[in-house]
């Protein structure tokens, strides 16, 4: 919990659900290796990272064989409408028989190059070293493995396809800021900027374990776009607008009185009355407000939504009160005998 001087920040967790859905996929007579649809998880909207999702997947790229995590496919794009069962590649490989294959996958293939992809064959899996997610840097990332795929020998008929299901290996954050004014007021947030979580690590395919390196995000090259939008009511009638989804590292950060990691959040504010006077800052500048986060866990296939409160006290506006009121009583004088009221006689 922050200080009540400077706002209220709590975190929603939105998890991107794995898909449970099958689908039954018809037999080729073809020995050839092929594919089908992907199943991914099915996050929220999105609008600073382009999630792939099962409705919008069209590639993912592929590792694998029977002697190593390279011979048969090595970085090779498989292409396809999500959807649809006709999912290629290019040069068409073969099932050879009584061979033990094992392959792995990743999207999208813009992050090739981020860092180096190391096949892990005894586990059938991938390695990313070096993995940056940064400012200048924003892909989400979804891998899968196939398990052990033994062939028959002789081959009788054609193995099923290989089915992948996708995992999302990063974290996402937002935050979404709320007046805490009526909404008569006007309450105008920009110039977000997040700053301090590690930007880089590796993900060990085997354990499915992030290790978070020490490269951080600086503060003078922040996470810092909010998004493009009209402000939204909120459940309890208030105004809130968002910023766009950060991805991340997994990681742990501590809040403000921990030591490591430290995850600072600042922007600036500017309110107007009802006649659009401004009460907090000026057309030209808002008052900067800034916080630690409290401290948590980030854990692969989550959304973490910051909510930002903001009232009057945290930009030094404070609101007209008034106390319990006192009423002076009455006071009984002190009548004397010529005070007495006389009844006139019948």
């Amino acid at each position: 919990m922050m200080k009540k001087s400077l706002f209220v920040l709590t975190a929603v967790v939105a998890v991107w659900t794995s898909c449970s859905k099958t689908e039954t996929v018809e037999q080729s007579q073809s020995k050839a290796i092929g594919f089908t649809q992907a199943y991914i998880g099915n996050p929220v909207e999105s609008k600073a990272v382009s999630v792939i999702e099962k409705a919008t997947i069209d590639e993912f790229i592929v590792y694998g064989g029977y002697n190593d995590m390279t011979h048969v496919f090595n970085g090779v794009s498989v292409t396809g409408t999500a959807g649809a069962d006709d999912w290629t590649y290019d040069v068409t490989r073969y099932w050879i028989p009584g061979q033990t294959y094992k392959f792995a996958a990743y999207a999208p293939s813009a992050v090739t190059g981020n860092g180096t992809i190391e096949p892990d064959f005894t586990n059938g899996a991938l390695n990313f070293l070096g993995y940056t997610s940064s400012p200048l840097i924003q892909n989400d990332l979804i891998y899968a493995t196939s398990g052990d795929i033994k062939t028959e020998d002789p081959i009788a008929m054609a193995p099923e396809k290989i089915q992948f299901q996708f995992s999302h290996l990063l974290s996402m954050i937002k935050f979404t800021f709320i007046s805490g004014f009526g909404n008569d007021i006007t309450v105008t947030v920009s110039d977000l900027k997040v700053s301090g979580m590690i930007s880089e690590g590796d993900y060990t395919g085997s354990t499915q374990t992030w290790t978070p390196g020490s490269n951080t995000v600086n503060v003078d090259a922040p996470f810092s776009e909010m998004a493009v939008q009209e402000a939204e009511n909120t459940t309890d009638g208030n105004r809130s607008a968002s910023s766009v989804d950060f991805a991340v590292i997994p990681q742990t950060i501590v809040g403000q009185d921990g030591t490591g990691t430290k995850v600072a959040v600042s922007f600036t504010v500017k309110v107007q009355d009802n006649k659009d006077q401004y009460i907090v800052g000026s057309a030209d500048a808002g008052v900067p407000v800034s916080a630690i986060l409290p401290a948590y866990t980030w854990t692969p296939g989550n959304r973490y939504n910051y909510n930002v409160t903001i009232k009057g006290e945290n930009v030094s506006l404070y609101p007209i009160e008034f106390g319990t009121p006192n009423v002076t009583p009455i006071v009984d004088a002190s009548f004397d005998g010529n005070d007495e009221v006389i009844l006139p006689e019948n």
